[in-house]
């Protein structure tokens, strides 16, 4: 599997954020073509201390070509041109083949 891991920074507004992404980029988001697998959650830290990144979210495809494939469609572009609109502490992108998996 490849994967697409994008971490947000702390929102000014974390409840503007929660509801922007839940009701907003979700649904565009759900539109990329070729995604098998999908994940997203608000961070924590184990001494209760504030979190590096805001939420993590985990987008998986089959291959790197399908991961480039779905990203570069409209729909990928439509989902990554809405980050601007919620994502006020910022999103940075990262990518990764399952190299290294355990059962």
């Amino acid at each position: 599997m490849y994967r697409v891991l994008i971490s947000y920074g702390h929102p000014d507004d974390p409840s503007a954020f929660d509801n922007y992404y839940a009701n907003t980029h979700l649904p565009l988001a759900a539109q990329i073509p070729g995604v098998t697998h999908f994940a997203a959650g608000r961070c924590e830290s184990f001494d209760g201390t504030t979190p590096s990144s805001y939420m993590l979210a985990d987008i998986g495809f089959a291959t790197r070509e399908d991961a480039h494939a779905g990203l570069s469609s409209p729909q990928g572009q439509a989902a990554a041109a809405d980050i601007a609109n919620f994502a006020t502490g910022g999103a940075t992108m990262a990518f990764r083949n399952d190299d290294f998996s355990t059962p």
